[in-house]
Parts: C-alpha cells; structure tokens; sequence
C-alpha cells in the first residue's frame, strides 16, 4: 500500500509539473502576442484532463485577440463558473458578449429569475453544498445550546427560525444549481452566422432560422453530427453539432 501511495504521489507531482511548464510556455506565448500559438498550449492542458478559472481565463484572452468571439465566451463563461466572484472575469465576459451579433432579450415572464440566478451563480456549488453544511453546524451547536439552558431570551427562537429557514435556502439552492449542472446541456456557438433547421439535415426548406456566434442555446437532443438545440427566447432547431462548444 505504501508503494502504491508513493506512485501515485510521484505520478501527480509529475502531472503538475508537465501543466506547470505548458501553462508557462502559454503566457510566454502570449506576453509575444503569439496568440495562436498559446491557445494552442492552453487547450493540449485541457485535453490532458486539468482545468481552472485562471487557464479558462487566459485562453479567452487568447481567442479575443484573435477576434473569435464565440470561443472567448465559451472560455470565460467557464472560467466564471469555476471563479464566480472573479471581477475581471466578469469584465471581460462583459466586452466579449458586447461583441455579438445577437441580443436575444429574455422574455418578460422570467426576468424575475434574474435575481435568484444571479444569487445562485454567486457560489459554485461546491460552495453552496459547504455554506449549507456549515449553517447545519451552527444550527446545531445553537440548539444544544437552547437545550441546556446556555442561550436563553425571545431571541434565540427568532435566531434558531431564521438559521432554519438558511439552512433550507442554501441546501435547496445548492441542490439547484447541483441538477442544473447536471442535467443541462448548455453550449455557446462558435461559428458566425449558423443555420437551424427543422430537423437533423441540410436543405432550404428546413431553414428556419439563424444564429450567430456567440450565442447561448441548451443541447437538447443529439443525433450523429447533429445537435437540437434551444435558444433563450424558445426557438429551437437542429446545428451542425462542429458549430457549439459544449459548456463545464
């Protein structure tokens, strides 16, 4: 067991030293303005299985300069969700979105989710699922504290309602955000000016709308290499599945 511990310990260090380097040779790459080519490097880390909001951020970077705006968004829009308070994230998420072509506007009935989806996005869940257990913790130590007499007055009971009631709050939220991630499929299109039909194959009758790069849409269905997909405002049609990136 020892030796194995030992292997393993010795294969991670490895592995990080291998991200270390390219991620070093990628800023390199990018303080020369060789964007192509730090790309480049930041997406072979992604392919040998590590992430973080630092490497998503840099490599947004990189697309931007190149004016490959649906990929930048792809690339902060992970970022962000791995760094969800992360300022300069959301800055640059910003400037990228205001580069679009399309501004499909939610409609009217959800923009009061607005506010409960920006509460839910301001942790990971991660943090959530912590915030909720750490509430469980201190409720508990306050009601052993209530039944042994050590916290007493009209207070308490308001203190001891209102931790219950952000227990149940937080715990929902984090199963929330938990499912979504979980059972959505959301993907940013990276291709300018890309055609959705009304079924999985090319053909001007079956042209029903278009979308340009940049844009948000939900992978419903997928067939061979063919993705259905819906937009923000409810229309929904079949994409070369090539055309989106697929989100964290």
């Amino acid at each position: 067991m020892r030796y194995v511990l030992i292997i393993i310990l010795i294969v991670s260090s490895a592995f990080c030293d291998k991200v270390d380097d390219l991620f070093n040779k990628g800023n390199e790459a990018m303080v020369a303005e060789e964007y192509s080519e730090a790309i480049k490097i930041y997406e072979s880390i992604l392919n040998i299985g590590y992430e973080s909001s630092e490497l998503y951020y840099n490599l947004g970077n990189g697309y931007f300069r190149l004016e490959l705006i649906g990929n930048s968004i792809w690339a902060y829009m992970n970022a962000l969700d791995m760094a969800p308070r992360d300022r300069d994230i959301a800055y640059n998420l910003s400037i990228a979105t205001v580069r679009t072509i399309d501004r499909i506007e939610m409609p009217n009935a959800q923009i009061f989710l607005k506010v409960y989806r920006s509460i839910k996005s301001f942790l990971t869940v991660y943090e959530w699922f912590l915030l909720g257990g750490i509430l469980v913790i201190l409720y508990s130590l306050f009601y052993i504290g209530i039944k042994f007499g050590l916290i007493e007055g009209k207070i308490s009971k308001l203190i001891s309602t209102l931790l219950i009631l952000s227990v149940m709050a937080t715990n929902i939220i984090a199963m929330d955000r938990y499912l979504e991630k979980q059972r959505r499929k959301a993907a940013v299109i990276i291709l300018n000016g890309v055609d959705a039909y009304s079924g999985p194959f090319y053909g001007s009758n079956s042209l029903i709308f278009q979308i340009n790069e940049g844009s948000i849409v939900d992978v419903f269905n997928e067939q061979k290499d063919w993705s259905e997909v819906v937009l923000i405002d409810g229309k929904k049609g079949w994409i070369p599945s090539h055309s989106i990136r697929l989100l964290r």
